[in-house]
């Protein structure tokens, strides 16, 4: 998917400059301000659906679906192209007892049993700022309005976005911040920790619609990749268990919740971990606990974490735009595109 973002994003600026030709005299131009709302979906190592490795939207969690809002300013260049600016604010959440799968067995275990019985779950508050550009794929004019043909149009957008997250968990129903405890050793030299601030890549997809010459509303589907694994405070394998005691208490137990989660018996240790050395010894009831085992597989990071949002997007025209990107109107075309002049007292 991380690919297919940025082949997109070159294609977007390629089709800018195209664009921007097509817009000889700014028709069409002008500025609106806005907001947007709308659910907001993780897709990290946690939670998900029951087919582990779903790619992009199989694999949402929707019973962790958390919101976001977002307030913007746009400028429309002319009629097949504008710019804007974001300031998004949400929560992302997922958590691994929302999957589940076929425990060891005739028929299992199922690759999503081992989900579920990690029980990791996180939220996260989310701020972002974002730049993006984006492509009317027919004739658009912001402010055009009852019986013209210019008032709607799809379009396709992406930019960047820098934003700051903290992921944390409850653990005796008490709220814990995940990233001081150092849950993959960070704090103890198995890794360096990291930062609460990144970027991200962003694409967009949506239609837009006219109901007045001053109000319009829009339906846009965002996806955001990331170059962290960190949102959910997992990315690496389990720390070997001779350096657990090295560890806060909290971060003890939430380095690994397997025993407290939905497969809490003992007859499932071998999935942990931290149990064995070499997988192939593992059997359905056996129990091996090697002390000198070395940390197993605790989430993907070789996959960085992902995010989207649908959202409804009010917009308000502020009026024309021209050369000046004046506000209002006085001086510049109006929705007939006959100039004319700011009355004299």
């Amino acid at each position: 998917m991380k690919k297919i973002v940025y082949y997109s994003l070159l294609v977007l600026m390629l089709s800018i400059s195209n664009f921007v030709a097509k817009g000889a005299e700014g028709e069409g131009s002008g500025h609106d301000i806005g907001f947007s709302f709308g659910p907001n979906f993780a897709l990290t190592d946690l939670g998900g659906a029951k087919k582990i490795g779903s790619p992009f939207i199989r694999d949402i969690d929707f019973q962790a679906t958390r919101f976001c809002i977002s307030v913007f300013y746009r400028y429309n260049v002319n009629k097949w192209l504008a710019v804007r600016g974001n300031l998004m604010y949400g929560m992302l959440a997922a958590d691994d007892k929302n999957t589940d799968g076929t425990p060891p067995g005739p028929n299992g275990p199922t690759d999503s049993w081992y989900r579920a019985r990690r029980n990791l779950n996180f939220i996260t508050h989310i701020v972002e700022f974002q730049g993006m550009a984006e492509i009317n794929l027919k004739k658009y004019v912001h402010d055009a309005g009852k019986g013209e043909k210019e008032r709607w149009a799809p379009y396709i957008g992406g930019g960047v976005g820098f934003f700051w997250f903290d992921p944390y968990t409850k653990l005796n129903g008490e709220k814990v911040k995940l990233k001081p405890l150092g849950t993959e050793g960070q704090n103890i030299g198995y890794k360096k920790t990291y930062s609460n601030f990144q970027f991200d890549l962003i694409a967009m997809i949506g239609v837009k619609y006219n109901i007045t010459e001053k109000f319009s509303v829009a339906l846009e589907g965002v996806y955001h990749q990331t170059f962290t694994d960190y949102l959910d405070d997992v990315s690496g394998n389990y720390i070997n268990p001779t350096d657990i005691s090295k560890l806060s208490p909290e971060g003890q137990q939430l380095q690994n919740r397997a025993n407290s989660g939905r497969y809490p018996s003992d007859q499932f240790n071998f999935v942990e971990g931290q149990r064995y050395s070499n997988p192939t010894e593992a059997r359905y009831g056996q129990i091996i606990t090697d002390p000198n085992a070395v940390g197993q597989q605790r989430g993907d990071k070789k996959d960085n974490d992902q995010f989207l949002h649908v959202q409804l997007t009010f917009t308000f025209s502020l009026g024309a735009g021209g050369k000046n990107l004046g506000f209002g109107a006085c001086g510049k075309r109006n929705p007939y595109h006959h100039k004319f002049s700011c009355p004299k007292w």
